[in-house]
């Protein structure tokens, strides 16, 4: 049995800017802006969110929240882009959310855990484990709110190397594409008119990753990131796939050409 995902949102993002060497080795100088993405993804046996973005209450005033990280990001957070006005907008709550899929545990993807507390979860395999004691060079990219927040979720954990088909159709599958973090994810979506949609999260945070086979320098595992890195590039050479990069800004204007509602 094959099925299809009945609709596909990419909410409106904020954006941080940093250095754009932090987002490619080897690169480096102006600073690049970049979305902070969350999908919706609707189907007949209900709503799943991949990511879940910045903590709502940072909507506005992004250093209540984040402090003098919403200063070293440069975090830009619209008051009408916290996530549950979004869903809102569209005709949902976030109760209505049965399931959640995060990508890894960077506060940039977990901000909005602690709407969602009764929802099923996925993580991928050792992820919650090293966000609890990760290295001193990314320590600053978890935050301890949203590991709370994690807490409180019934977490499903997906097996390095394993891609998990989440409703059994083949319509939305969990790609696992680990080397940013132990445990990252993407996930691939069959879209209303059969094509395939594969976003990438972290696994590629520019479309010159994939190009030049190249990571950032955050990544945990060199190896392990070149290698899903291919895995991408290989995906997006079938004539019915399409590969976001998620947190690449020519890719959000390219994929978005009607606003939120993908397909």
């Amino acid at each position: 049995m094959s099925g299809t995902v009945k609709h596909l949102w990419a909410l409106d993002a904020p954006t941080i800017a940093t250095d754009c060497g932090l987002f490619q080795l080897g690169t480096g100088g102006a600073p690049l802006a970049v979305p902070i993405p969350t999908f919706l993804i609707e189907h007949d046996l209900g709503l799943l969110m991949f990511d879940s973005g910045l903590d709502s209450t940072a909507a506005g005033d992004p250093a209540r929240a984040y402090g003098p990280l919403a200063e070293a990001f440069d975090i830009r957070f619209p008051k009408d882009h916290r996530l549950d006005t979004q869903l809102e907008s569209i005709g949902f709550t976030t109760k209505d959310v049965r399931q959640v899929v995060i990508s890894h545990l960077h506060f940039d993807h977990t901000g909005g855990l602690d709407l969602f507390p009764g929802a099923q979860g996925f993580l991928g395999a050792d992820e919650l484990r090293y966000a609890r004691t990760p290295r001193a060079l990314d320590a600053a990219m978890f935050r301890e709110h949203d590991l709370d927040a994690a807490s409180r979720i019934d977490w499903l954990e997906v097996p390095r190397g394993y891609d998990h088909d989440v409703f059994g159709d083949g319509s939305v599958t969990i790609l696992s594409l680990p080397g940013h973090t132990p445990g990252t994810l993407g996930l691939q979506v069959r879209l209303p008119d059969g094509k395939q949609m594969v976003l990438s999260s972290d696994a590629a945070h520019l479309r010159s990753n994939i190009d030049q086979t190249t990571g950032m320098p955050l990544d945990v595992s060199n190896p392990d990131k070149e290698t899903g890195l291919r895995k991408l590039k290989l995906l997006a050479s079938r004539p019915d796939t399409t590969v976001w990069v998620n947190h690449d800004p020519d890719d959000w204007e390219l994929n978005r050409p009607n606003g939120r509602q993908v397909a």
